[in-house]
């Protein structure tokens, strides 16, 4: 009923207007979702290399943590664990830890656990610690006790650190 009334409407010299009804055609949708396709193909995986950085470079200070808990066993004992003469994987979680590790990394809890897995290799008078990524992350940095830093892997999204 109220569009014949819009049909019907005279403006002053007799003839038809047309009434401007609202809402966007076909055409402006699709381009608008056309645009919209576009900005997300540049934006995702721009976010998640971003992502894949951030987390290398939280299990960096993972490791710096990790390694100033084998500091503090040498000041209390001037020689660094013996128990980790061939590559050991430290648990993230403090709980899942047994034996030396729950003693040597008691108070020891990395941010990014859930993405990268953390081994020591030490003897009484050096020690490196690597963080690997797991799964797709192509990221492994080490730490060793003279401070010497490495990053290899493209998934790291640096080189040195």
């Amino acid at each position: 009923m109220e569009c014949v009334r819009m049909v019907r409407n005279f403006n002053r010299g007799g003839a038809r207007r047309r009434v401007a009804m609202g809402g966007f055609t076909l055409l402006e949708l699709m381009v608008s979702a056309a645009i919209i396709a576009i900005l997300a193909a540049i934006a995702v995986p721009s976010y998640s290399t971003y992502v894949k950085q951030s987390r290398a470079k939280g299990a960096s200070s993972d490791l710096v943590a990790m390694s100033l808990a084998l500091e503090n066993d040498f000041q209390k004992t001037l020689t660094y664990p013996t128990a980790y003469a061939a590559s050991t994987v430290i648990a993230a979680l403090p709980a899942s830890r047994t034996g030396s590790p729950a003693n040597d990394f008691a108070t020891w809890a990395p941010a990014e656990g859930a993405y990268y897995t953390y081994s020591v290799i030490s003897t009484a008078n050096s020690y490196t610690v690597t963080a690997t990524a797991t799964g797709t992350g192509n990221c492994t940095l080490s730490l060793s006790n003279t401070n010497v830093r490495t990053a290899s892997g493209a998934g790291c999204g640096f080189t040195s650190w």
